[in-house]
């Protein structure tokens, strides 16, 4: 199952890289505000459960945020 997973990392760190440009930016005061988040929200609801399910940590947008910075 780790293989379904990598391949949703794939799509999940291009659209958290389009995030973070807009979130960084500082035209938006919300996740929610961001153009890309929908996207990576969905992305992310969509893997998780993947996740859990084999015993790995549950990916968050505040999460990747504070390892990029």
């Amino acid at each position: 199952m780790d293989h379904l997973i990598d391949n949703f990392d794939v799509y999940i760190e291009d659209s958290f890289n389009d995030f973070y440009k807009e979130w960084t930016s500082k035209k938006y005061k919300k996740f929610s505000e961001c153009p890309s988040y929908g996207e990576l929200k969905t992305l992310l609801d969509s893997v998780n459960p993947l996740r859990k399910y084999i015993g790995w940590e549950s990916l968050s947008i505040k999460q990747m945020l504070d390892w990029r910075e």
